[in-house]
């Protein structure tokens, strides 16, 4: 049995999600607005209470708990709030300035790890293994990464051989670049494929999930017609 804020719920996604959709009208309209806008609100009261209940968990309870160190954290993150002053607004520049510094350093320290050395270890392959399957794949590793590098050297003139490597590594590249880009493609259809199977199972979502789709592109023509699809839309 449906119950009504499981209805409500259900009603109230599929139209901001319909109005978030009218983007590819071709024109600005205040439904998009009103739905972008209310996303943005709302998620930023989702971060503001994940954030509350995060310092009450893990600071305040840590520091009843005997750990005072968490009191230096939650003092630094208040002086955050000085910027609201102007005059002690260089005050913020300190808890600011450390949260960067800790953020820098310990992503650099996982950078090394995951962004340089593992792939260095990743093209220091066997290239005679007893798997040709395996041995296709290490000899491809190979041919591309090397002419891919020489792409890179902007010490010297590409002509000659080194100019026919860096072409073909520049080819490589883009053959990278595009397979990353269709990866990015098929992640966001796979997105749209799991909202749709979110509104359309089980099937009592799929009569609204239709008449929000008519609401929604109705009230955008009716505004196109009369010219008042970007009357109210803020500055």
């Amino acid at each position: 049995m449906v119950t009504g804020i499981e209805w409500a719920i259900t009603v109230v996604g599929i139209f901001l999600t319909m109005c978030m959709f009218t983007t590819l009208y071709g024109k600005s309209n205040v439904l998009y607005s009103l739905a972008s806008e209310s996303y943005v609100g709302f998620a930023t009261g989702l971060v503001v209470i994940m954030s509350v209940t995060f310092i009450y968990r893990t600071g305040i309870l840590g520091i009843m708990a005997g750990d005072w160190i968490l009191a230096l954290g939650i003092f630094l993150g208040l002086l955050t709030f000085s910027r609201i002053f102007p005059q002690y607004g260089y005050i913020s520049r300190l808890p600011i300035g450390f949260s960067v510094g800790a953020q820098l350093a310990l992503s650099m320290r996982t950078q090394i790890f995951t962004g340089f050395i593992n792939h260095i270890r990743g093209t220091i392959v066997n290239l005679f293994p007893g798997d040709s399957q395996t041995m296709l794949y290490s000899w491809t590793v190979i041919i591309c990464l090397i002419p891919m590098l020489t792409f890179f050297l902007y010490t010297i003139e590409m002509k000659g051989p080194m100019g026919s490597t860096a072409k073909f590594g520049e080819i490589v590249l883009y053959i990278a670049i595009g397979a990353v880009f269709a990866q990015t493609f098929m992640g966001r259809l796979g997105m749209f494929v799991g909202f749709m199977q979110s509104y359309t199972i089980p099937p009592w979502k799929i009569p609204i999930l239709v008449s929000g789709m008519v609401i929604v592109l109705a009230i955008v023509a009716v505004l196109d017609r009369a010219n008042l699809i970007d009357r109210w839309i803020p500055e």
